[in-house]
């Protein structure tokens, strides 16, 4: 009896062994790992894994890193990736510099969060971000009057999704006759972006009717320098993306509007969508997640608070 017990204990651990090594390995790269946006997006990544039994394996640079002091990183995790035999790739692709394109990745590859054509990729899991900057632009259309002062603080020219969020808030803003006074691009680390923010609209105070911000460190930095403005010279400031230091700037008027991403339900599809394509469910190429606007009128909103619930850190 005991080596009968003993027996079936050694089959039901060799029988767990044999199932989690067999397991399906689907890897990660995304574009950073400290902005508030991505750890939604991680945490609906590892909810899709566990519902769909896959394992995840993460390789994300820093924020920036990129962009800044290791340019192509992103294709080292790939390398590393791929030869560890995963069975296809989430990639938030960062802009790659003197390389030739598009690389060839060896699996199927999802893209999440923005489009890229420095790799080829079954399909892209996103917000529709020209629709999303006209909606953050939309938001103004009741309070601005023809031949408003308007900032458009931009990240960098080579950011796909940031770049089709500026266009579409602009091509409202040409459409209402409302004058982009000032529209530089003010960078992606949050320190150097604040002290671009505050250089670049510290001539105009007073005289802006309403700033745009189109990410989170741009969010970040363009509300602590309207803070400091007087009240009644204060623009109408509309951000982009989530962090729960902006509540108490809606709750208080400091920000007019936020259009906020729903970076959970993104890195749930994204894992989902290339999950069913290595099952042979052809893809649709994109697959847009919606925004939701945020105002100080609608904080309350169960459905608006779904998507705020999953920014708690």
């Amino acid at each position: 009896m005991r080596r009968t017990l003993s027996l079936l204990i050694v089959v039901t651990v060799l029988a767990g062994i044999v199932q989690a090594a067999s397991a399906t390995q689907i890897g990660v790269v995304l574009a950073g790992s400290g902005l508030d946006f991505w750890g939604p997006m991680s945490r609906g990544m590892h909810r899709a894994a566990d519902d769909l039994h896959v394992e995840l394996l993460m390789r994300s640079p820093s924020d920036g890193m990129s962009l800044g002091a290791e340019p192509n990183i992103q294709l080292r995790m790939i390398d590393y990736l791929v030869k560890s035999g995963v069975a296809g790739i989430v990639l938030a692709p960062e802009p790659l510099q003197d390389v030739a394109t598009p690389i060839p990745i060896a699996v199927p590859t999802v893209f999440v969060d923005r489009s890229s054509t420095d790799y080829n990729a079954i399909s892209t899991v996103s917000t529709d971000n020209f629709a999303a900057g006209r909606t953050a632009a939309l938001s103004l259309v009741p309070v601005l009057r023809k031949g408003a002062r308007i900032a458009v603080l931009r990240l960098a020219p080579n950011i796909s999704s940031t770049t089709a969020r500026e266009e579409g808030f602009l091509a409202v803003a040409r459409e209402m006759g409302w004058h982009v006074v000032i529209a530089p691009y003010v960078g992606y680390q949050f320190r150097e972006t604040e002290a671009q923010v505050r250089k670049s609209l510290s001539g105009d105070v007073g005289h802006l009717d309403a700033v745009f911000a189109p990410n989170e460190t741009i969010a970040y930095g363009a509300l602590h320098v309207v803070e400091e403005m007087p009240v009644s010279t204060r623009p109408r400031l509309v951000v982009f993306d989530w962090r729960p230091e902006f509540l108490h700037a809606l709750e208080h008027g400091v920000i007019h509007a936020d259009v906020v991403q729903d970076s959970y339900r993104m890195g749930y599809r994204s894992v989902e969508t290339l999950v069913a394509a290595l099952q042979g469910q052809p893809p649709r190429p994109k697959i847009f997640v919606d925004v939701v606007t945020v105002t100080r009128e609608n904080l309350n909103d169960p459905a608006i608070r779904a998507v705020l619930a999953n920014y708690r850190r």
